[in-house]
């Protein structure tokens, strides 16, 4: 991987075990001559196998992130989530693994800093949400002062399981969704230099492209400051080319 401030990266949501996914989804991504791939976390709690999961983003050398249900894991706690695993149903490895990965990484890329991160910061259960008809408003203490810092251009994190993007008049936030599941699961390639997102979604066992968005702010889409200016009647952005 270059040290380089990074042109073109890839991006994988959370996985939640989903080994053969995740498998399809390094291969192809491996075939473009990329800076770094970077991974969402949550890797455990899912239909699949998270040792392959964990060897799989080991190996390919993926920049991830630890999410709660990976911190739940290690503390044995919320073991009663659908396909719950436990420390003695994986391997030492996997457990080491778990512990040292970190709650946040900074890379730079051609378009300024970024920040990979799992919900905002260190805090791995933090939703932000702009406030929908289905879903009320999530602001973020800890994003205002992430903004305010005016230390990073864009901030990539999970937990939502909804790719979409969210602009702010310095900061852009994005979510990486998800690779398990029926509902829109996919992972991408961002360009900094286009600043766009291509979007590939999984046909059994084929990848199929999905989107390519712009991360640019549109039209009628509102720019806000900071969370405290969210004021509810947001019309998300679809980064799935679905609707």
């Amino acid at each position: 991987m270059s040290l380089t401030p990074a042109k073109i990266i890839g991006l994988i949501g959370d996985v939640h075990s989903e080994d053969d996914r995740l498998a399809l989804a390094i291969e192809f991504l491996q075939q473009f001559d990329l800076c770094d791939i970077l991974c969402t976390g949550d890797i455990a709690d899912g239909p699949g196998c998270p040792d392959t999961s964990i060897d799989l983003l080991a190996q390919a050398g993926v920049k991830t992130v630890r999410g709660n249900h990976d911190r739940w894991l290690l503390e044995d706690k919320a073991r009663h989530v659908p396909n719950a695993h436990t420390k003695c149903s994986i391997s030492k490895r996997s457990i080491e693994y778990l512990a040292n990965l970190p709650t946040q990484i900074e890379l730079q890329t051609i378009a300024g800093n970024l920040l990979l991160c799992h919900g905002i910061g260190d805090n791995d259960l933090k939703k932000v949400w702009p406030g929908t008809e289905r879903m009320a408003i999530e602001r973020s203490e800890e994003l205002d002062q992430i903004i305010a810092s005016g230390d990073y251009r864009i901030v990539i994190n999970g937990h939502m399981h909804f790719k979409t993007v969210i602009n702010f008049s310095s900061l852009t936030l994005l979510n990486a969704g998800t690779i398990t599941g029926n509902r829109w699961p996919t992972f991408s390639l961002i360009d900094f230099e286009a600043w766009q997102i291509e979007t590939f979604e999984f046909h059994e066992t084929t990848i199929i492209k999905s989107a390519t968005t712009s991360l640019s702010t549109t039209t009628n889409e509102v720019l806000w400051k900071n969370t405290q200016n969210f004021t509810g009647g947001w019309r998300p952005v679809l980064l799935t080319g679905k609707s």
